[in-house]
């Protein structure tokens, strides 16, 4: 798939969309987290992300067409899964080539995989042959293999039922993970504009409300 083949795609899928769309709306279209569309793009002032909304439980919505064009004008485009790849060629690719066919916008994620998963390791990224380049059925079934391993580390998960304050709570925390940051009660107090003392008493709520 070329960049701008990715990019007709989202087109299509955010169309399909409602008019309002929330960040797990985003994450289902676009291939990316919710928590990297919530920190890289709404939270980073100089994307200029269209600003969001809060419903009346606390869910944070965005202007669909207003996503659009922003999205257009960054030419963004689908991230797919490997398992949406379905590429069966049996031919050796460059690294550029394994990324346009992943999806990727650029080779840098291939680079990453292939420096942090070098020959001796358990699960080593495909090997490069004497002209630096890679099988391409062996480059897809590991990216489909790793794709399914967790992106963060396994722990509590929210549970049902949380109030709008508390969602907005686990908001700002997962927003401070994202940065690889804990949040304190302090700075959610300076975010919430309210006293330490019921921040921390809210932090200990979400806490009691999250199951493992």
């Amino acid at each position: 798939m070329t960049p701008e083949d990715a990019q007709r795609l989202l087109q299509q899928r955010l169309a399909a969309l409602p008019d309002k769309v929330t960040l797990e709306d985003l994450e289902a279209a676009t291939g990316r987290a919710a928590q990297y569309i919530r920190h890289y793009w709404a939270n980073t002032p100089e994307r200029a992300f269209p600003p969001g909304s809060q419903r009346d439980d606390g869910t944070k919505e965005f202007d669909r067409d207003a996503v659009v064009t922003w999205c257009a004008k960054h030419g963004i485009g689908v991230q797919l899964h490997p398992d949406e790849v379905d590429d069966l060629r049996r031919d050796h690719v460059t690294t550029a080539q394994i990324a346009e066919r992943l999806g990727l916008r650029d080779s840098s994620a291939v680079r990453y995989h292939a420096r942090n998963h070098p020959p001796g390791t358990a699960t080593p990224h495909p090997a490069t042959d004497s002209e630096g380049r890679r099988y391409w059925p062996e480059v897809l079934a590991w990216h489909r293999h790793h794709a399914k391993a967790p992106r963060t580390k396994p722990g509590k998960k929210p549970a049902q039922g949380l109030t709008p304050r508390l969602k907005q709570v686990r908001e700002a925390v997962q927003e401070a993970r994202a940065r690889g940051e804990e949040l304190t009660p302090t700075a959610l107090a300076e975010h919430l504009g309210i006293h330490p003392d019921s921040a921390r008493r809210l932090l200990r709520e979400l806490d009691r409300k999250t199951v493992t």
